[in-house]
C-alpha cells in the first residue's frame, strides 16, 4: 500500500507530462480549419502549420533557393564525372544511330525545328555567311593584292624584252593601282549581290546530302567529338550556370508547390522528417512528470 502511495505521484506527473506533450505535438497540425462558435473563433484554431502554411512555404522556398541550391552546387551537380559522360555517350551514340539515316539534312533537322524557324535560321546563315565573306575579303584588300601581284606579273612577262625599257616600276603601278582600286571598290559595292546566290546554292546543297553520309565521317573522329562535346559542355555549364538558377527561380517553385498543398501531405512529409524527434519530445514529457512527482516526494 505504501509503494502505491509513493509511486502514484510520479505516475501521475508521467501521464500528465505524456497527455500535455501529446497535445502539444498535435496541435502543431490540429485542427485542420478554425473552429468557430457563432461568430467567434477558439483561440489556436487552426493548427500552427495550417495557420502558418504560407509562412512555412516561403521559408523553405528561400532556405532551398538561397542556400541549399546556389550557382556552386549547380555546378557541381552538373559537372559531376557521371553526368559528364551521360552526355559525352548520348551525342556520339547520337551520331553511330545516324550512319544508316537516309534521310537528307533538311529533314532530318526539320524533325526539330518548326518549318518556318527552320529557314528562318537558313536565310540568316545565308547572310551571316555572306557578310563573313564579304568583310573578309574587303579586310584582305584584294584590290591592292591585285594591283601588286599583277605589277609583278607585268614586270615578269616582258623582264629581257625590249618592252622593259619603257616598263619602269612607277608605269606599271600607275596602271596597276587604278585596276586594283576598281576591283575593291567593285566586290565593296557588288560583293554582297554576287557571293549571296553561291553561298544559297551551297547550303541547298549540303541540305540534299543524307544526314548518313556526315555521321559516318563525324564517326571517323568518334573520340575527338566526345572531346569537344565535354569542352564545349563544361563552358557552357562554367558560364551559365549563375543564370540557370536565376532562370529557374528555385525558391518562387518550391514556395508555390507548398502553398498548392494540401494540410495533411504537410503533416505526412513532416512527421516522415520529425517522427522520431517528436515522439522523443512526447516522451521526455513523461519522464520529466515522473521526475516532478518523485521531487514532489522529497519536498
Amino acid at each position: 500500500m505504501e509503494w502505491t502511495k509513493i509511486l502514484a505521484g510520479p505516475l501521475i506527473g508521467a501521464v500528465i507530462g505524456y497527455c500535455t506533450n501529446y497535445i502539444a505535438v498535435k496541435m502543431l497540425f490540429r485542427p485542420l480549419h478554425p473552429v468557430k462558435v457563432g461568430n467567434w473563433t477558439l483561440p489556436f484554431t487552426p493548427g500552427i502549420i495550417p495557420r502558418g502554411k504560407a509562412r512555412l512555404a516561403k521559408a523553405l522556398g528561400n532556405a532551398v533557393g538561397e542556400y541549399l541550391l546556389t550557382k556552386e552546387d549547380l555546378e557541381q551537380m552538373l559537372l559531376s564525372d557521371g553526368v559528364k559522360m551521360t552526355i559525352v555517350n548520348r551525342v556520339t551514340e547520337g551520331i553511330s544511330h545516324l550512319t544508316d539515316s537516309e534521310e537528307s539534312v533538311e529533314v532530318f533537322l526539320q524533325h526539330y525545328i518548326d518549318k518556318e524557324d527552320y529557314e528562318a535560321v537558313r536565310e540568316n546563315l545565308e547572310d551571316y555567311i555572306t557578310a563573313r565573306i564579304t568583310d573578309g575579303l574587303d579586310q584582305m584588300d584584294v584590290g591592292n593584292i591585285i594591283a601588286e601581284e599583277g605589277a609583278k606579273e607585268v614586270k615578269k612577262k616582258f623582264e629581257g624584252t625590249m618592252v622593259s625599257m619603257f616598263l619602269n616600276d612607277e608605269l606599271i603601278h600607275s596602271i596597276a593601282e587604278p585596276i586594283g582600286n576598281k576591283v575593291g571598290e567593285y566586290i565593296r559595292e557588288n560583293g554582297h549581290d554576287k557571293i549571296y546566290p553561291v553561298v544559297v546554292a551551297e547550303i541547298a546543297a549540303v541540305e540534299e546530302k543524307k544526314i548518313g553520309d556526315f555521321a559516318e565521317k563525324l564517326e571517323e573522329h568518334k573520340e575527338k567529338i566526345g572531346q569537344l562535346v565535354e569542352e564545349i559542355y563544361v563552358k557552357f555549364v562554367g558560364e551559365k550556370s549563375g543564370q540557370l538558377v536565376q532562370q529557374f527561380h528555385v525558391s518562387n517553385v518550391v514556395e508555390e508547390k507548398v502553398n498548392q498543398m494540401d494540410v495533411l501531405e504537410v503533416e505526412n512529409i513532416l512527421m516522415s522528417i520529425m517522427k522520431k524527434e517528436l515522439h522523443a519530445v512526447i516522451n521526455l514529457g513523461a519522464l520529466i512528470g515522473f521526475v516532478i512527482g518523485l521531487l514532489n516526494l522529497l519536498f
